[in-house]
């Protein structure tokens, strides 16, 4: 993962964020969550679950713990962030 002032991207995934031209520094918007504005510290959580549901480095019962509490973190359900990641890349 790669964190800037203005943007956050994935080596691992096709998934970004960038920060909201105009508003305060922590709005920020994720690729796959259209319409919601996170703070920054969301916005990494956010690349870093597409990472762990796309591409995981090494399933296994701790990832799914640390799945959830990202979820937790954003505010959603760790099945609905499966599903939408899993409808943005099909072949995944």
């Amino acid at each position: 993962m790669y964190v800037c002032e203005w943007s956050i991207t994935s080596s691992v995934v096709d998934e970004f964020a960038e920060r909201l031209p105009g508003h305060k520094e922590t709005d920020w918007r994720v690729s796959w969550l259209p319409g919601r504005v996170l703070t920054r510290a969301q916005a990494i959580a956010a690349i870093e679950l597409a990472e762990l549901l796309l591409a995981p480095a090494q399933p296994g019962a701790d990832i799914h713990a640390t799945i959830a509490a990202i979820a937790e973190q954003l505010g959603i359900r760790p099945i609905d962030a499966a599903a939408t990641l899993s409808a943005r890349h099909p072949n995944r």
